[in-house]
C-alpha cells in the first residue's frame, strides 16, 4: 500500500518517512527471520535459474573470442526499469501503479573486432574522434549507410513465447554479422513484457533490433550499418536464427541511405537489383538469393521471389504439398516464384519474361529469312536462352555463340538451368548441343579478325558468313566509355555487315521503348541509341524494322531492331498471320512433350511486330531536324481515293483514264480502298482467295496512278526508294504514303488522260 505519514500531535519528533523510503513494520523477530529466509531462498533460486539460462550460450561465444570470458561475465547486468502508466502521474517509487520490466544489459564491445586495450586512457575519446575526422577526410567514415527491414510471419509460437531462446537467436545474429562486418557492439538491451525486444547499440551509430509478437506469430528485425559495406548477408543470418523451424514467411527490404557520388555507372543496389527487387518489401514473399559471383568482367546476382500482385502465394504453397493430387501439385511450374538475372545490378532477364523477351529477340529475324537460316551467331547471350531459341530451328547447322565471360556461362548452368535446357527438342543442355560452337572470348575482336572489310584474314581464321547474327550484349542505356565508342564505330559495324550473308539479317535489343512524352532520342536518356541508329544506317543495311514487346517482365515495353542486308527482307517481313503460322510449323522442331515449340510468338504476334508503336513515330519526328516524311501531310488539304477520282476503261486493248470529279492542284490521290501496295494486297490474298483481285484491282488502281505520274500529272508523295537504308518508324506506320500521288495541275471532270 501507499506509504502513510504519521504526525502524532504533541510528539517531539517528525516520524514521517523521507522521500523514496517506506515506513518499516515491527513484527516479532522470529516471524521476521522466517519471512526473510523464505524470500532470500526464493530470490537465490530465481537468479540461479536465470543465470543458467542467461549464460548457457556463453561458451560458444568464448570460443570465438579468447581472453574475453572475464570481460563478458562482468559486463552482464540486470536491472528493473520503471515504465509509468501515465506520463502525468506523480507517484513515488513504491507506487503499485507503475509497471516493472526486466531489462538485460550487456556492456563493452565484446562482439566487435576492435577491442581497445586502454579503456581507461583519458585520451582515448580524443584519439577516436581524431580518427573519425581523418576518416571523413578520406571519405570512409561519415559515408552513407544501408538499412535492412525484415518481417517474419507464421513463426513457431512456442519459440516466440520463450524469451530466452528468442534473445539467444538475436545474440547469434549480432555475433555472426560482426564476424564479417566492420561493426563493434557497445551494448545490448533486452526488455520482456508481453512481447520481447532487444537492441544492439554499436559504434558509429550502427544498430540492430528485433520486436516479437507471439500472439500474431510475427517478428520484425531492423538494422542500420553506416558506410558502403555490402550487408545483405545479414538477411540470411536473421532467417537462419529466427525461423528455426523453417515454417515462416519472410519479407524484407534493403535500402541505401544518403547520397553517393555518380562515377559514370550505378552500383549493384542503386540499379535494377535495388529498385525493382531489394527495396520492395511489401510485394514479394520467399525472396532469396540463389547465387552471386564476381567474375573478371561483372558481378552476377540471381534471385527468386514470389510477387503476390501477379502470383498466388497460396497457390505456390499448395503446389509444394506432398501426398496430395490436385491442380496445384499437378502444375507446380505455374505457381513457382519468379527468378531474375542481374549483371552489375542491371536486370537481364527473368523466368516470367523469358519466353516473351528471347522469342521476340530471335524469331522475327529467323522467320524473316527467305529459306531458313543455316548459320547463326550470337554476340553475348551468356545465360543460354538466345542459343536455345535459335537451336529450335530445323535449318540451323551451326550456331556460334561468343561470350566473353566464362563465369556467366557457369552461373547459368548452375543457377539458371531452365534458360539453357534444350532437352524437350534436342539432347540435354543447349551449351552441349552438337550444333553449338561455344567460344569464350571477346566477340568484337573475334569478328574484327575474321570479317574486317579492309583486310583479308589468314587462312586459319577464314569463316563463312552468317545468315543471322543476334546481338545480345549491348545495352543502349550503358554509359561506359567502351560502349559509347562502340555505338559510333563504323569499322566495327561495317565488319558485322561484312559477316552477314547476302540475304542475311542482324537483330539486336534496343532497350526501353520510348514514351510519347519523351524528347527526341538524341536529347534524352537514349542518346546512345540515336547514335547507334545513325551508325547502322551509315554502314549500308538496306531495310530496318523497329518493333517492341511489352511482356518481357522489364516493367516497361522493350524494343528491338532488325537490319537486313537485302531489300528482299521486307517481302518476308510483311507476311500475313497464316503464312507466318505455316512457316513456324515447317521450321520449328517438334517437342517431346507435345507442347508448342514456341510459347509466345505466332502469326498474330508477328503481325503486331510489323508496325512500330505510335510513341516511336512521335519521338522520331522530334529530331532536331524533323525528317521529311513527318512533314509530308502538313500542306495537304484534300485527299481523294483513286476509285472516286478516275474511271478506267479498256477499248480495243487500250486503257483510258477519265476524271470523275473536279480536282485542284495539290490534291492527294490514294490507291483504291485498303489495298494500298502490292505487298498489302498479297497479304490479303489468302483471305479473299482470288487472283482476280491482284490482276484487276491492283492494275486499275496502282497502274492508273503510275500512268498519271508518267504523264507528269502527279508525283509520288514519298518515293519507295526513300525507305532504303533508313530507320523510319513514321514510314513503317504509313506504308500507304508510297502509293499516294499529288496532282501538279487542276483537273476538270471528264478530263481524259491520253499521253
Amino acid at each position: 500500500g501507499k506509504c502513510q505519514e504519521s504526525n502524532e500531535s504533541g510528539g517531539g519528533n517528525d516520524t514521517s518517512p523521507s522521500k523514496g523510503h517506506c515506513p518499516e513494520s515491527k513484527p516479532t523477530i522470529s516471524f521476521s527471520l522466517f519471512v526473510i529466509s523464505i524470500l532470500l531462498g526464493a530470490t537465490l533460486s530465481y537468479y540461479l535459474g536465470r543465470s543458467y539460462k542467461t549464460y548457457s550460450w556463453k561458451p560458444k561465444l568464448i570460443q570465438k573470442t579468447e581472453g574475453q570470458k572475464e570481460k563478458l561475465l562482468a559486463s552482464a547486468q540486470y536491472r528493473r526499469t520503471k515504465i509509468k502508466v501515465s506520463e502525468d502521474s506523480q507517484q513515488d517509487e513504491c507506487s503499485p501503479s507503475e509497471e516493472w520490466i526486466l531489462e538485460e544489459i550487456f556492456f563493452q564491445d565484446f562482439f566487435g573486432r576492435y577491442n581497445h586495450e586502454n579503456n581507461n586512457s583519458e585520451n582515448e575519446f580524443d584519439d577516436e574522434e581524431d580518427e573519425e575526422l581523418e576518416g571523413e577526410e578520406d571519405g570512409k567514415t561519415g559515408a552513407p549507410g544501408t538499412t535492412i527491414a525484415v518481417d517474419f510471419e507464421k513463426l513457431d509460437q512456442n519459440f516466440l513465447l520463450d524469451h530466452m531462446e528468442v534473445r539467444e537467436s538475436f545474440l547469434n545474429v549480432v555475433w555472426d554479422a560482426s564476424e564479417n562486418l566492420d561493426i563493434a557492439v557497445l551494448s545490448i538491451h533486452c526488455q520482456i513484457k508481453v512481447r520481447s525486444t532487444c537492441e544492439a547499440i554499436m559504434k558509429d551509430g550502427n544498430f540492430m533490433r528485433f520486436l516479437s509478437d507471439p500472439a500474431k506469430k510475427q517478428l520484425t528485425f531492423d538494422t542500420f550499418i553506416a558506410g558502403d559495406e555490402d550487408i545483405i548477408n545479414i538477411i540470411s543470418i536473421a532467417q537462419q536464427h529466427f525461423d528455426i523451424r523453417h515454417q515462416g514467411r519472410m519479407r524484407y527490404s534493403l535500402k541505401l541511405r544518403g547520397t553517393r557520388p555518380f562515377n559514370g555507372r550505378y552500383t549493384n543496389y542503386e540499379h535494377d537489383l535495388g529498385e525493382i527487387l531489394l527495396e520492395n518489401k511489401n510485394h514479394y514473399f520467399h525472396k532469396r538469393k540463389i547465387g552471386n559471383a564476381q567474375t573478371a568482367f561483372q558481378n552476377i546476382h540471381v534471385y527468386e521471389a514470389l510477387s503476390y500482385k501477379v502470383q498466388s502465394l497460396e497457390g505456390y504453397e499448395n503446389s509444394l504439398e506432398t501426398g496430395v493430387d490436385n491442380y496445384y501439385t499437378q502444375n507446380p511450374d505455374l505457381f513457382r516464384p519468379n527468378q531474375w538475372l542481374f549483371l552489375d545490378g542491371v536486370m537481364q532477364s527473368s523466368y516470367l519474361g523469358d519466353a516473351a523477351y528471347h522469342e521476340a529477340l530471335v524469331h522475327p529475324a529467323m522467320l524473316a529469312h527467305s529459306v531458313g537460316p543455316k548459320r547463326a551467331a550470337i554476340i553475348g547471350g551468356g545465360e543460354g536462352a538466345t542459343l536455345r531459341e535459335i537451336l529450335k530451328h530445323r535449318s540451323i547447322e551451326v550456331c556460334t555463340m561468343i561470350e566473353i565471360d566464362a563465369g556467366m556461362i557457369k552461373a547459368a548452368r548452375d543457377w539458371l538451368p531452365w534458360m539453357n535446357n534444350c532437352s524437350d527438342f534436342s539432347d540435354g543442355n543447349c551449351f552441349d548441343d552438337k550444333r553449338t560452337d561455344l567460344r569464350t572470348e571477346d566477340a568484337f575482336a573475334w569478328f574484327l579478325k575474321r570479317f574486317n572489310k579492309d583486310s583479308e584474314p589468314p587462312a586459319e581464321l577464314q569463316t563463312d558468313p552468317f545468315d543471322v547474327i543476334v546481338m545480345d550484349a549491348l545495352d543502349p542505356e550503358d554509359t561506359a566509355n567502351f560502349a559509347v565508342n562502340l555505338y559510333k564505330d563504323l569499322d566495327f559495324w561495317g565488319t558485322i555487315l561484312n559477316a552477314i550473308s547476302d540475304d542475311g539479317i542482324l537483330v539486336m535489343q534496343m532497350g526501353i521503348s520510348p514514351h510519347v512524352s519523351d524528347p527526341g532520342e538524341e536529347f534524352g536518356r537514349n542518346y546512345n541509341r540515336a547514335t547507334l541508329f545513325d551508325t547502322v544506317e551509315a554502314v549500308g543495311f538496306k531495310r530496318m524494322f523497329l518493333y517492341e514487346e511489352g511482356h518481357s517482365n522489364f516493367q516497361t515495353p522493350w524494343s528491338y531492331l532488325v537490319a537486313c542486308k537485302s531489300e528482299k527482307c521486307s517481302e518476308e517481313w510483311y507476311l500475313n498471320e497464316a503464312e507466318i503460322d505455316l512457316r513456324i510449323r515447317e521450321r520449328i522442331l517438334p517437342t517431346k512433350s507435345g507442347t508448342p515449340g514456341l510459347r509466345y510468338v505466332d502469326g498474330s504476334t508477328m503481325k503486331k511486330y510489323q508496325r512500330p508503336s505510335r510513341a516511336w513515330q512521335t519521338v522520331y519526328c522530334r529530331k532536331l531536324h524533323s525528317p521529311v516524311e513527318c512533314k509530308a501531310f502538313l500542306d495537304i488539304k484534300n485527299v481523294v481515293l483513286q476509285r472516286d477520282a478516275f474511271q478506267t476503261s479498256f477499248n480495243n486493248g487500250m486503257k483510258t483514264i477519265i476524271a470523275k470529279v473536279n480536282m485542284t492542284k495539290g490534291t492527294v490521290i490514294s490507291s483504291t480502298g485498303s489495298l494500298t501496295t502490292k505487298q498489302a494486297l498479297a497479304s490479303n490474298k489468302l483471305q479473299f482467295g482470288s487472283s482476280l483481285i491482284n490482276d484487276v484491282v491492283f492494275e486499275s488502281a496502282i497502274s492508273a496512278l503510275d500512268l498519271l505520274k508518267d504523264c507528269n500529272i502527279t508525283h509520288v508523295l514519298i518515293e519507295k526508294d526513300f525507305h532504303l537504308g533508313k530507320i523510319s518508324p513514321y514510314l513503317e506506320r504509313h506504308l500507304y504514303m508510297h502509293d499516294m500521288h499529288i496532282l501538279e495541275q487542276d483537273i476538270k471532270e471528264g478530263f481524259e488522260i491520253d499521253c
